[in-house]
């Protein structure tokens, strides 16, 4: 691997240019001696890349997710920019001190006692044994093990062991922190400690790459997001589309269907689409077209459209949906949002175990989902959606990711996302 310490320069990062890891694969351990024994060079093996030329580049005090589907190369990505892997192709140029949560306690022995492996695990990520003196009381403080700190790790329990492990790699203050789906580790209240901690690292102007299977942190956190699938990138740039195109390859469309649209579709959503809402123009929308949402937003109690809600009201969330085909028991829910796109409420007539009936070709549907909205102050996106959850396979009739922006306005003053009608009594 080309991996070059770049002083002068204050753009990146990390910046991995054309990096390709390739694997042979062989059916047998026979196959791999043949091939090393053949006089001849003939193969037994099938080439197989893990990742394929792909272009990444990481600003300083950035923060960036990448997600993909198991086996799409994340991980593999992550242990070339660490040093870990070799590339077959390609370079990794990395400027800054690296600290790396990827297998957390590798290299811990079972045998000696976990004040011993964490002076020897310090010193595999590059610290001194005065910095580690020196940083000693916080990281047992953080890892909050008691006296089984000089007790051997295999009497650890598995929290115990990852808590250790945890706070013994986050205590080298990297300039580069690089994560692997291990920002969650231990029980609730160790959790918010390690989410704390994440968040002094990007304060703190720390680079941060992460891989994770929570979208809901991408959007949260992240400034920019790289989609990798099948060892390549479909799709990098902002968190929220990044998260929404990876929503689509998770059950099966690309763009081409997305655009795929028969004359007669296009002239009943022409036809259906005088909305009095203001849509948003970015709506993110996918699906087989077979049931269309043609028209919906939000209504007040006495049915008018509405995009400035009153906290603590009833409203309705109300769709219309023609469809293009005989289906039967489909599926209507609806997702609330902030503007960093974490879910915030939503349900479907699946959860509600309501029974939706049999529509037929022409036919369409008016869909009212009816609550008490107690949101706190702040902007929201609304998303509907029309599925088939017959099968074990999820299929999308239509998708509308972002539909509708709407405002809610309090006059109290709260706290969080979410007014719980609290009632205080004070007794003496």
């Amino acid at each position: 691997m080309e991996e070059n310490k770049i002083k002068n320069s204050v753009d990146y990062a990390v910046r991995v240019e054309g990096l390709t890891k390739a694997y042979k694969l062989y059916k047998s351990p026979r196959d791999r001696l043949k091939e090393a024994f053949n006089v001849f060079g003939k193969q037994y093996h099938q080439p197989f890349n893990a990742l394929e030329a792909l272009n990444i580049s990481i600003p300083r005090g950035s923060t960036t997710g990448i997600i993909g589907r198991n086996g799409s190369g994340k991980s593999t990505l992550l242990q070339c920019i660490c040093g870990i892997v070799t590339p077959s192709a390609g370079s990794v140029q990395v400027n800054g001190k690296i600290a790396a949560l990827l297998e957390l306690g590798a290299g811990f022995n079972p045998e000696f006692t976990g004040r011993d492996n964490l002076y020897i695990n310090g010193s595999i990520l590059g610290l001194t044994t005065q910095e580690i003196d020196a940083r000693l009381d916080n990281i047992l403080a953080f890892a909050d093990i008691g006296d089984y700190i000089d007790q051997p790790v295999r009497s650890y329990s598995s929290g115990m062991f990852v808590r250790l492990a945890f706070s013994i790699a986050i205590h080298v203050d990297p300039e580069i922190l690089i994560v692997d789906e291990a920002l969650a580790v231990g029980d609730i209240h160790f959790q918010a400690k390690c989410f704390d901690r994440f968040h002094q690292f990007r304060e703190q102007g720390t680079t941060v790459i992460f891989v994770t299977h929570d979208l809901n942190m991408v959007t949260r956190y992240c400034d920019q997001a790289y989609l990798l699938s099948k060892g390549k990138i479909v799709r990098q740039g902002q968190p929220r589309e990044v998260v929404a195109e990876y929503r689509k390859l998770e059950v099966g469309f690309d763009k081409a269907e997305k655009e795929r649209k028969t004359e007669n579709k296009n002239e009943i959503i022409v036809a259906e689409t005088v909305n009095p809402f203001a849509e948003n123009p970015y709506e993110i929308r996918y699906g087989d077209n077979r049931a269309i949402i043609t028209n919906g937003g939000i209504y007040d109690d006495q049915d008018q459209p509405v995009q400035i809600l009153d906290s603590g009201s009833n409203y309705t969330v109300r769709m219309i949906v023609a469809f293009e085909e005989d289906i039967d028991d489909p599926v209507f829910a609806f997702t609330i949002k902030d503007a960093k796109g974490t879910e915030i409420a939503g349900t479907n007539t699946h959860f509600a175990k309501v029974k939706t009936g049999s529509f037929k070709k022409g036919q369409s549907a008016t869909i009212s989902f009816i609550q008490n909205v107690t949101l706190n102050a702040g902007s929201f996106l609304l998303s509907l959606g029309c599925v088939d959850l017959s099968s074990k396979e999820l299929k999308i009739y239509d998708r509308r990711h972002d539909f509708l922006s709407f405002q809610i306005l309090s006059q109290k003053a709260t706290v969080g996302i979410v007014d719980l009608g609290t009632l205080i009594k004070i007794e003496k």
